[in-house]
């Protein structure tokens, strides 16, 4: 089974220092919601990279099994609508744990 290679996220220097510490920072206080990142109009600059080589150095996550949007388990003020009321309910959420995701959204210049 061949594994996807990726580049560590210490090795990736040159002009990515905001960017790795916006990364840093959500990782120790997801509260923050999350790190958009935006290059020039060109490609090339390493996001994907760095965005992919970190989510590999961060811990899995457990998540409410059956719930699309991944709530915290313990944490009902991080669930959503759906996830709370059975929470309120006394009903026991089903746990899983995942691996962090990576979500590439298109660039800006090709939405309509």
């Amino acid at each position: 089974m061949s594994r996807r290679v990726v580049f560590p996220f210490p090795a990736i220097v040159g002009g990515m220092d905001k960017a790795k510490l916006a990364l840093i920072a959500v990782a120790v206080n997801p509260l923050i919601g999350g790190v958009l990142l935006r290059g020039g109009d060109k490609g090339g600059t390493g996001k994907t990279t760095l965005v992919r080589s970190f989510a590999d150095v961060l811990p899995e996550i457990e998540v409410v099994a059956d719930c699309p949007f991944n709530c915290d388990p313990h944490d009902p003020q991080l669930m959503c609508d759906s996830c709370y009321v059975r929470y309120q309910r006394g009903e026991k959420l089903p746990i899983t744990i995942k691996k962090m995701r990576v979500i590439d959204l298109p660039p800006l210049n090709n939405r309509r």
